[in-house]
């Protein structure tokens, strides 16, 4: 019951954070959905009338938090001077993404003439701007409100949400900087030096455009590669490999986990968990790099502790609290709701789906293909089963041939991570100790780039769909959650049947 009750409660949650994202509801109904749960608690006790109380009373928390926090985004004093030419000084309150063409940056704690503005803006620099995190920037220029824009599926971008997603309402383009104020040390920004250390070591051992393919593995930064290849990706169904998730994370701590077997299970869970987080150490320790982490560790539990419904709550609980955090990621931050698919995916289907390759494929292929790269097939298929809708929605175009591509692909992304980090890691050193592992990652880069090329090329390979309501997404994903929790039910009752 108290499973049941969890998921209840985090389910109605964010349903009441969806449909007041989605429709107006305003709090006096928020309010009496709320009380009608109270009163349902003291009508009777049974089982099924406390999770229905417990569900409304979450469903109304989770449309009073979600009104609360698009108030206090309306409430923002900077949207105000939007449509005028303005200076203004700002700190920088993340690391600024550098491309071949510009610097964007983030901006907090904004003064306009002496005067504290509330909200935070988006910059664009230009890309030899000497910028660094919680530096305060002296920057003159117009400010304007995002707009939506088309993208090349004919889907429409709501690129104002996606922004609003992260507290921005504004940006400013063709931003002139006037002055800039170093910062001092602080612990983040000496991760984020470290990272473009790390990024600097990559770019002296990797070429154009395995380089930008590895980065996006590795960092799920997306700056260098370029639409070509950003095409081949999404019309061959590989384009969630590039955007850093707990996922990604998962699959290369278990490869760890599977190679350092011969160890007791604590060292080894330990040796691989303690690589992930000095991982996330090297690479900035950024929000989507620790949301990655939060999954990868909870997807791990999963298999390595034996204990799956544990693994699946605290997955439930983990993304309720950023929801809490920032309602608007429910539905407006892809690489939230990618990863937070992909981790539930690989959780409840991942050992329903192994069993069936176990029960269905000959014996022989069993053998030829050895458990480790069973096990990444299984969790391969899982996942791509839960994210495609999700995928869908972002991109609008369906892969017809993403299941021998991902089968292709998915196999050698842990090694090519591993190596590729080794890589960067030696590189910091001297360059030259990084060549070995260097080569063995771009072997392996070179083929996942030579695999998206060829089934992109391949004609009726993918089709476009048209945009469709966020509602149809909702509605997608209740019938299939139903089915992943059906089949990790079977899979648990057998595992205890089985000891």
């Amino acid at each position: 019951m108290g499973g049941t009750l969890l998921y209840g409660a985090c389910g109605a949650f964010a349903a009441g954070v969806a449909v007041a994202l989605l429709t107006p509801v305003s709090y006096i109904f928020a309010f009496f959905v709320f009380a009608l749960g109270i009163a349902l608690l003291f009508f009777k006790r049974s089982n099924l009338f406390i999770l229905l109380a417990i569900t409304l009373v979450a469903f109304g928390v989770g449309v009073v938090r979600t009104n609360y926090s698009l108030q206090q985004a309306d409430a923002q004093m900077l949207p105000n001077y939007i449509g005028t030419n303005v200076a203004l000084t700002g700190r920088v309150v993340e690391d600024p993404h550098r491309s071949d063409s510009m610097t964007r940056a983030v901006l907090d704690d904004i003064s306009i003439d002496g005067e504290s503005v509330s909200g935070r803006l988006l910059i664009v620099l230009p890309a030899d701007s000497a910028v660094s995190y919680n530096d305060q920037l002296f920057v003159q220029g117009k400010l304007k409100a995002p707009e939506a824009f088309e993208t090349q599926t004919g889907h429409t971008f709501d690129y104002p949400n996606y922004l609003r997603a992260q507290g921005i309402r504004a940006h400013m383009s063709y931003a002139k900087l006037l002055d800039t104020k170093p910062s001092g040390f602080s612990m983040l920004g000496m991760l984020f030096s470290l990272k473009h250390a790390f990024e600097y070591s990559l770019d002296m051992l990797f070429p154009n455009p395995d380089n930008a393919l590895l980065q996006g593995v590795l960092l799920g930064e997306k700056r260098g590669i370029s639409q070509d290849i950003t095409n081949a990706f999404i019309q061959s169904g590989l384009v969630h490999i590039v955007v850093l998730s707990g996922y990604n994370l998962s699959i290369v701590a278990e490869a760890v986990f599977r190679t350092l077997s011969f160890l007791p299970r604590a060292a080894s869970f330990g040796v691989g968990g303690a690589l992930m987080v000095f991982f996330a150490l090297m690479t900035g320790a950024g929000a989507a790099t620790v949301r990655a982490l939060v999954m990868a560790i909870i997807a791990l539990l999963a298999r390595y502790l034996r204990r799956p419904h544990m693994a699946l709550r605290a997955l439930v609980v983990a993304a309720s609290v950023m929801i809490v955090w920032n309602p608007l990621a429910l539905l407006y931050d892809s690489s939230f709701i990618l990863s937070v698919l992909a981790t539930f995916g690989l959780i409840t289907l991942s050992p329903w789906v192994e069993q069936l390759l176990i029960r269905k494929l000959p014996e022989f292929v069993l053998r030829s293909l050895g458990e480790q790269v069973r096990s990444i097939v299984a969790t391969t298929l899982a996942v791509e089963i839960f994210v495609v809708p999700a995928l869908l929605y972002f991109s609008g175009v369906l892969s017809l041939l993403s299941l021998p591509a991902n089968a292709l692909v998915l196999p050698i992304i842990p090694a090519a991570m591993l190596f590729g980090f080794l890589a960067g890691l030696l590189g910091l050193l001297h360059p030259l100790l990084g060549l070995l592992p260097a080569f063995i990652a771009d072997v392996l880069l070179k083929w996942i780039l030579l695999v998206a090329a060829v089934i992109a090329s391949i004609p009726l390979s993918s089709v476009t769909l048209s945009q469709f309501s966020p509602w149809f997404l909702i509605l997608a994903y209740i019938p299939l959650t139903w089915f992943a929790v059906k089949k990790y039910q079977f899979t648990v009752a057998s595992s205890l049947r089985e000891r």
